[in-house]
């Protein structure tokens, strides 16, 4: 092995190391479980690994290690049934362990219900807390486009949640 494997090496795992947490909140926030967000990050993080040198510049590596959890995450979501697990413990204990802002469990749940691309919006912009602009060039859109899946996805996130809490309430 030579010493450029061994700093290229040590810089991906430096890189994926500080931004896992959030990772792992972004894959949680997209696939709705544990187990799945887990799988998600592992996937992405190998192939991640593979692909390291066809990184143009470090400032572009978080919005292409995220953007490779998105994919993962879709992948993940392919493979594995969309249904909301019955018992969301361990969904719960994940978010609250995750740094970040906390998660209400309600809005995890609700989350599922959204297509991949507004759903991801929304993790991006509220788990991760991206701007605007670093939310297109992960998703690959124009900000206009962020603007709009952004809007559509709070209003049904609204709607869903204001009828959850009439549910609650009866």
């Amino acid at each position: 092995m030579s010493s450029g494997d061994s700093v290229r090496r040590e810089t991906f795992a430096a890189l994926f190391s500080q931004m896992s947490p959030r990772l792992f909140r972004t894959a949680l926030g997209i696939l709705g479980n544990q187990h799945d967000a887990a799988d998600a990050l592992q996937e992405a993080g190998l192939k991640a690994y593979r692909y390291f040198d066809t990184l143009e510049s470090p400032e572009a590596g978080a919005a292409w290690l995220t953007r490779i959890v998105i994919n993962a995450c879709y992948d993940q979501g392919k493979r594995r049934s969309r249904a909301i697990p019955t018992g969301l413990e361990p969904v719960a204990e994940s978010v609250a362990a995750a740094p970040g802002p906390e998660v209400d469990l309600t809005l995890v749940q609700a989350l599922q219900g959204l297509p991949a691309e507004q759903r991801t919006t929304v993790v991006l912009r509220f788990f991760q807390d991206l701007a605007l602009p670093q939310i297109a060039q992960v998703m690959h859109v124009p900000v206009g486009t962020v603007k709009s899946r952004l809007h559509t996805a709070l209003e049904k996130l609204r709607v869903e949640l204001h009828e959850r809490e009439q549910e609650g309430v009866r």
